[in-house]
């Protein structure tokens, strides 16, 4: 039985992947796929015997100043929460949404390059961790992002295993040429 790992570090593609990896399942191959987690795969569910390995970096954000934190989120908010309690519902309601508009959005902008390269070291790790016990025969790269990611580990992994099959999508006419 040949086993195949869809690699998809950030399941932009699910319906696809969802598709492919049920007819590679159905041709008898045991399927494994590195993907991310989101609410969106409850939309496109994935076949029972494929073997999931979540990448979580969705869930990987820079952190803030603790300081920060309290001064500006949790204090500012906790207070308009309790304004909010009574007759004061609606004004205070909209004094946090315009605080978290004006204050908390910015900072979480001045964030955001901070966040997004600690999620490619996250995300990187984790495909890399993924594919590092190699008992594999078959490799799916299947969105950009899993060629970008192939850089840094694909071309040591081809050249210690020269047989290995690579391609970009499930292709059964893939195998013929292999042997398997």
């Amino acid at each position: 039985m040949t086993t195949i790992v869809f690699v998809a570090p950030k399941s932009a593609w699910r319906r696809a992947l969802a598709t492919e990896t049920r007819a590679a399942a159905d041709a008898g191959h045991r399927v494994r796929l590195v993907a991310e987690e989101g609410p969106a795969w409850e939309e496109t569910p994935l076949d029972p015997r494929v073997e999931v390995v979540w990448t979580g970096a969705t869930a990987v954000r820079a952190p803030e100043s603790a300081a920060v934190a309290l001064l500006l989120n949790r204090l500012p908010l906790g207070v308009l929460r309790r304004a909010g309690r009574g007759p004061l519902r609606g004004p205070a309601a909209r004094a946090a949404a315009r605080w978290r508009r004006a204050v908390l959005a910015p900072l979480t902008r001045r964030r955001w390059p901070q966040t997004k390269a600690l999620r490619e070291a996250h995300r990187l790790a984790a495909v890399t961790a993924a594919l590092a016990d190699g008992d594999f025969d078959w490799i799916v790269l299947h969105e950009p992002q899993a060629v970008e990611l192939g850089v840094h580990w694909l071309p040591a992994l081809l050249e210690a295993r020269p047989d290995l099959v690579t391609t970009f999508s499930f292709e059964p006419r893939a195998e013929a040429p292999s042997g398997r």
